[in-house]
């Protein structure tokens, strides 16, 4: 889902609730009302991993796709948990945790090259790739009834991104015999966010978000988008079931001492949780 799907999507139900502000027959979703809400459940995940880590300048030749080279499982199953805290009459503080590892082996069709090294067509490697995302966002409400509720606010995500390949690595055409090396990188990416809710009943609730970061910081330049429209069911008044579609991209350039280079992750499925509010 691209940003500006999701945009026009959010403004859309915006628009059209703000004409809809009567009272559901039902009452109030207990999604807009309480001070807790926890989702935690299944993240069904499809990948996009690619990685570059070959000096000061990223060479578009020179990416490598972890996840096409290496025969990683493009749709897997990892948990994820969402938390919302309502505080105050318009603000909230909400949380969000995922992490994904992959790794695998694989007989090299061509020359691939890593840090200063060069891994020999032929050869037998081992790669492997670990993401953890944690989020936090501080948000305020700007227009809310009965049965709806629109937001905005700051986030921050803390990304932590590791890669490593193991083989035999050939430095200036000569072996250096059978080795790992890895990069690693971790940090904190501020984030702009938006969200709307709107309640069909008492019962039934769309929700759509959107985070964006497109700018330079530290050591870290490129942009972010993390989405997800949801439809919640709430049979009791405590507890209901979520099944949201959820988008993850992160396009970053890395120059730190560690690594030198650049990511294009991404992570998109549905995310299916256990909802819990009071």
């Amino acid at each position: 889902m691209t940003p500006k799907k999701t945009f026009a999507i959010l403004m859309t139900m915006y628009f059209v609730s703000a004409n809809l502000d009567a009272q559901t027959a039902d009452g109030r979703h207990p999604l807009l009302e309480n001070r807790f809400i926890l989702s935690a459940g299944a993240f069904l995940q499809d990948k996009t991993l690619k990685i570059n880590v070959n000096g000061e300048e990223i060479i578009a030749d020179r990416v490598i796709d972890f996840g096409e080279r290496w025969n990683f499982d493009a749709s897997d199953t990892n948990v994820a948990a969402e938390f919302k805290w309502r505080f105050g009459e318009k603000w909230s503080l909400g949380a969000q945790y995922f992490d994904s590892s992959d790794s695998g082996r694989s007989t090299l069709d061509e020359d691939i090259e890593w840090k200063d090294y060069i891994l020999k067509a032929g050869s037998n490697v081992g790669a492997g790739v670990d993401v953890t995302v944690a989020r936090l966002f501080f948000g305020r409400t700007f227009s809310a009834s009965v049965n709806h509720e629109f937001g905005a606010g700051l986030g921050l995500h803390w990304m932590e991104m590791g890669a490593f390949i193991d083989g035999e690595l050939f430095l200036n055409d000569e072996s250096t015999g059978i080795r790992r090396e890895s990069v690693s990188a971790a940090a904190p990416l501020p984030n702009l966010g938006a969200w709307y809710h709107y309640a069909f009943s008492s019962k039934w609730l769309a929700s759509v978000r959107l985070d964006w970061l497109d700018v330079s910081f530290d050591e870290y330049s490129g942009n972010l988008i993390n989405g997800s429209a949801s439809i919640n069911y709430m049979p009791w008044d405590h507890f209901g079931v979520t099944l949201a579609y959820q988008y993850f991209g992160i396009d970053v350039d890395v120059d730190s001492n560690n690594w030198k280079g650049g990511a294009d992750f991404s992570y998109r499925g549905p995310f299916i949780s256990v909802t819990a509010t009071w």
